[in-house]
């Protein structure tokens, strides 16, 4: 969050002279707290696609075959997914506010996967164009919350209406009978589902203010016109891949990277947090915290797949 703001201040003033500053706010209305133009750099070496088998079986499902779907990701960042999917899928299309994720994207796809540049809450794309549509790890994003110096507890409760506008164009692109597969994190998930979580429990609450749970999700999608078909949560997906249970992950900046909680933790937050991990690596207890709280991630995992059908 530091460096974000230091930097948006710094974009905006540049924009602001040659008179784009709308097309700014555009392009970052997708992320409210991180800045994935600097992330990018670093996201693949921390992040991995979970439950590829579970949007599969979703998309399965619409009555037409997998070879012969148009699928669209949107959200896609740097194209993980999508990489995990194209050998599954007719042909793909990918969406996200960011260049620079989509710059990575580029360079592991090939040029028949369309990427786009833009606001999924108002999709350049026509009525009923795909046959299905998967959103990973994005929802959370869409919604104004608590910044790392504000107290979630005072925080008024948001009825997230860009999660509404963004359900509402998912309905609009998608073909009747076509899957919607919404990856996202319950609540329980956020505090229990991440090792680490237990070591910046401010932030993670930051966040929780920003999205939905399970019953709003459901709420919102059905508003929009979706039958639920599935809700299920993965327990053996780990987002962050291989480095996930690096004991001395949150000291780098690199590793924090791999998942923009860490940018919602104010200066003393994060201090306090690698303080512990210093202590714990020192004093040889880090694994049986690492034990402790796996054992709760194994029983929620840190995922939920949503399927809704139009």
């Amino acid at each position: 969050m530091r460096h974000w703001v230091a930097f948006l201040v710094w974009e905006v003033d540049c924009l602001e002279q040659s008179g784009r500053l709308e097309w700014l706010e555009k392009k970052h209305a997708m992320s409210q707290y991180a800045n994935y133009t600097v992330a990018s750099e670093d996201y693949d070496k921390t992040r991995a696609a979970v439950g590829v088998e579970s949007i599969l079986g979703c998309l399965s499902r619409t009555g037409v075959l997998l070879d012969d779907q148009t699928v669209l990701e949107a959200g896609c960042g740097t194209g993980n997914y999508l990489e995990a999917l194209r050998p599954h899928l007719g042909c793909l299309a990918g969406m996200d506010f960011s260049e620079g994720m989509l710059a990575q994207a580029r360079t592991k796809l090939s040029e028949d996967v369309e990427l786009t540049c833009g606001s999924i809450l108002d999709m350049p794309y026509e009525d009923e164009r795909f046959d299905g549509i998967t959103c990973n790890q994005v929802i959370h994003h869409l919604e104004e919350g608590p910044g790392a110096s504000d107290d979630p507890a005072a925080w008024k409760p948001c009825s997230f209406p860009s999660v509404t506008q963004f359900f509402q164009e998912a309905y609009r692109v998608l073909k009747p009978g076509g899957a919607f597969v919404i990856n996202a994190t319950s609540h329980k998930q956020f505090r229990d589902g991440y090792w680490w979580a237990d070591l910046i429990p401010v932030a993670v609450a930051r966040l929780s203010c920003r999205m939905p749970d399970l019953d709003q999700l459901r709420q919102i999608l059905t508003a929009a016109g979706f039958d639920i078909e599935a809700v299920s949560a993965d327990l053996d997906g780990i987002l962050q891949g291989p480095s996930y249970l690096d004991p001395q992950g949150p000291l780098s900046e690199a590793w924090r990277a791999g998942d923009s909680t860490w940018s919602l933790t104010s200066d003393a937050e994060l201090a306090e947090a690698q303080q512990r991990v210093r202590r714990m690596n020192a004093e040889g207890t880090m694994q049986s915290y690492l034990d402790e709280r796996e054992s709760k991630r194994s029983n929620i995992g840190q995922t939920t797949f949503v399927c809704g059908r139009k």
